[in-house]
């Protein structure tokens, strides 16, 4: 009796083993479908935590369509996050969110058992660029990419989560509010956004403001005007940037943090202040007057926090 015990307790340990021992070889198979699926080996984190992490994953064929895909270490994940870097469609990197507080909010992301997707974007001044509809269609593409991905990397298709920066936030915002994109988009949270790229309405926005003034005290932005709107601008290309008009109740929540809290553009020089031009609270305004306006759901730092927002998206 006492070895048929001994030989039962055994059995459950081995047994115990055997199964630690297939979780960890599921793990690394999975690894190795992954790196497999993706065409790319992982690399090591530019995280302080041990994250799976896949640098310059190819999403297009223009030279700045690449991204890093970011994962927690677990078999299922709850959902994703895509970040657009900012930098006026003209800089930036995605190198970027590796750096101060946008680090620690990746971090926070990715211990809610997120996967965090970081991208590049064409610029307007690249040659392959038709103004600035090529950089918020690159945005598309990602989405339509990592969609594709989703069942390889462990995460629901229809739990994406859109993230930007100045002009990460507006390409997020657009095809977070388009029809053609926003299928899986479940949520919008962003910083330092444009309410339009429908540069004549910020003439509403801010009353000290014109698009001629703008353009005759600066005639170096001549040239970098006609290529936002590839030397095209009428009415019709005004409109397909403008996301203001696209908005309907059934598109995703928004979250907007614009922490500009100034909205005279024009200063006591004479000298207009970009900063508060592309960033002030008064575009953070105006979008959440157009979301009242048409009952879609818009939240800002006032409500919650970024992190609140997303797991309140995610968990819902």
């Amino acid at each position: 009796m006492k070895n048929l015990v001994i030989k039962i307790i055994f059995s459950i340990i081995l047994s115990f083993l055997f199964a630690c021992s297939k979780t960890e070889d599921l793990e690394t198979s999975k690894i190795s479908v992954i790196e497999t699926g993706l065409g790319i080996k992982s690399s090591d984190s530019p995280l302080e935590e041990d994250f799976l992490f896949f640098k310059n994953v190819s999403y297009g064929i223009n030279d700045r369509n690449i991204l890093d895909i970011i994962l927690p270490k677990k078999n299922k994940l709850e959902g994703a996050v895509i970040f657009f870097h900012g930098g006026a469609f003209l800089f930036g990197s995605k190198e970027d969110l590796y750096e101060g507080d946008q680090k620690q909010i990746i971090n926070s992301i990715l211990n809610e058992n997120l996967a965090v997707i970081n991208s590049e974007y064409t610029f307007i001044n690249d040659d392959e660029a038709e103004g600035v509809i090529t950089s918020l269609i690159d945005g598309r593409k990602v989405i339509e990419f990592i969609t594709q991905k989703s069942n390889l990397l462990g995460f629901p298709e229809n739990k994406l989560i859109l993230s930007g920066i100045s002009a990460g936030a507006g390409i997020a915002i657009w095809n977070g509010l388009r029809e053609e994109s926003n299928k899986n988009i479940i949520g919008i949270f962003t910083t330092l956004a444009q309410s339009t790229y429908d540069m004549y309405k910020w003439e509403k926005i801010f009353p000290d403001f014109k698009v001629d003034i703008l353009l005759s005290k600066y005639t170096e932005l001549d040239d970098l005007f006609l290529k936002f709107y590839n030397n095209s601008i009428t009415s019709e290309n005004l409109k397909v940037l403008d996301y203001l008009n696209q908005m309907d109740k059934d598109d995703p929540p928004i979250f907007i943090y614009n922490p500009v809290y100034e909205d005279q553009v024009i200063t006591k020089n004479n000298i207009i202040d970009f900063n508060i031009l592309f960033h002030s609270y008064k575009h953070g305004n105006a979008i959440r007057k157009a979301a009242t306006d048409v009952g879609l759901q818009f939240s800002g730092p006032y409500q919650e926090t970024p992190i609140s927002f997303i797991r309140r998206m995610i968990f819902k």
